[in-house]
């Protein structure tokens, strides 16, 4: 099916239809970085990293890379043989734009599909300069999940394809907040399950209440701190609350509350109430008031914890978990610390996996504060459901 609009040629292949230009020109950017204000006590420590456009091939041209950061990407290209190597550099990708030669051959089929497992969520788009006139392409490209094949010397034809892609993708994407009242304490609860969002396209925030004074240098746990949500992706805050003091009062609430309001997050991590550290308890007893208005609240195991953590999700981090294991090295302060040791992580994933019956060999742990409707990504399930992983188109 064509779908012709303001002059511009857009074929989509399945699940979608072109939509119409809404006043705003070919040359703003439709993404820019973050700007929001979160009030008194919190700092925007790193923001979120630039979305990134990965261009293959014989698609690799100056029209192309001119309208990918024209709507505010960071174009990354590669020729075919290469692919695999930039998007392991790359990370998360918005869109995958190919030329016709990444699909010269059957075999192509599942070698794109391979590269589209790495960011689920991203838009997969066929180029060419004209009609593509060989119709085994479209088929392979039908078959492969590209999802419009857009023609070049169709005016506007790329940006709008793009533009209504991210539109798509924006709508399958989770607004992740994970909060924690130390550095660290985010990275060990629900490491794994942060870089799986990441990995499938989320954006993610990091809110970390306070410096963590007590448990070494401000500043080195802060640079630590910075390379760990560099490491995953992440958007960090960090708050100003006296390390083992932080109450549950409104100060604490209305901090969190800001933050909130700003992130407008879709699922929230927090600390467990059943712990033995009183700044996590009170993080967690803030926290549940403050995000009242989100639908989804989990609380991750803290090496703290008691036993009365009693989790009934589990999210599968086969994917992420040795991942997690270098992230959590990054945390050299606190090297000598058990909980830190790579056995002990992955070990305790292992542990938590039998929930999940044979489709998963590592897990991290959730009890379940809030939950309406379904994470849209990550592969998660109550206790005694088994799970099949699921494709996202």
């Amino acid at each position: 099916m064509t779908t012709e609009v303001q002059g511009s040629v857009v074929i989509p292949l399945r699940g979608g239809r072109a939509v119409r230009e809404s006043g705003r020109s070919a040359s703003t950017p439709l993404y820019t970085p973050w700007a929001g204000d979160f009030g008194p006590g919190v700092a925007l420590v790193r923001d979120w990293p630039a979305r990134v456009a990965v261009i293959v091939g014989e698609a690799v041209a100056p029209t192309t890379v001119d309208v990918v950061t024209q709507l505010g990407f960071q174009p990354v290209t590669t020729a075919v043989e290469d692919v695999a190597t930039t998007l392991a550099a790359a990370g998360p990708f918005t869109f995958l734009v190919l030329g016709v030669d990444a699909l010269d051959s059957d075999e192509a089929i599942a070698r794109i599909r391979d590269w589209h497992a790495t960011s689920p969520s991203a838009r997969v788009k066929l180029v060419h300069e004209g009609p593509v006139e060989r119709p085994e392409v479209l088929v392979r490209a039908i078959r492969a999940g590209v999802t419009d094949v857009v023609d070049l010397t169709a005016h506007g034809a790329l940006h709008l394809s793009l533009r209504s892609g991210m539109t798509r993708a924006g709508a399958m994407r989770e607004r992740v907040l994970a909060i924690g009242a130390h550095p660290d304490d985010v990275e060990i609860g629900c490491g794994g399950t942060l870089l799986d969002h990441r990995r499938r396209g989320d954006r993610v925030s990091i809110l970390t209440l306070s410096r963590g004074a007590v448990g070494g240098d401000q500043r080195q746990r802060l640079d630590e701190a910075t390379a760990t949500a560099d490491a995953i992706g992440a958007q960090l805050l960090f708050g100003d609350l006296p390390d083992t003091e932080i109450d549950d009062g409104i100060d604490t609430i209305r901090m969190i509350e800001r933050v909130v309001r700003t992130v407008d997050p879709t699922v929230v991590y927090v600390h467990s109430r059943h712990d033995n550290h009183q700044d996590h308890r009170a993080v967690s007893t803030a926290t549940t008031s403050a995000t009242r208005g989100v639908r989804r609240v989990f609380a991750y195991q803290s090496p703290s914890a008691t036993n009365d953590f009693l989790p009934t999700q589990f999210v599968n981090v086969d994917a992420t978990v040795h991942r997690k294991v270098e992230v959590l090295e990054l945390f050299a302060s606190q090297d000598g610390r058990s909980y830190l040791e790579p056995e002990l992580v992955t070990a305790s994933a292992r542990y938590w996996a039998r929930h999940l019956a044979a489709n998963a060999r590592y897990a991290e742990p959730f009890e379940v504060i809030r939950s309406v409707g379904e994470l849209r990504h990550s592969v998660s399930a109550p206790v005694g459901m088994a799970v099949v992983p699921v494709e996202v188109p």
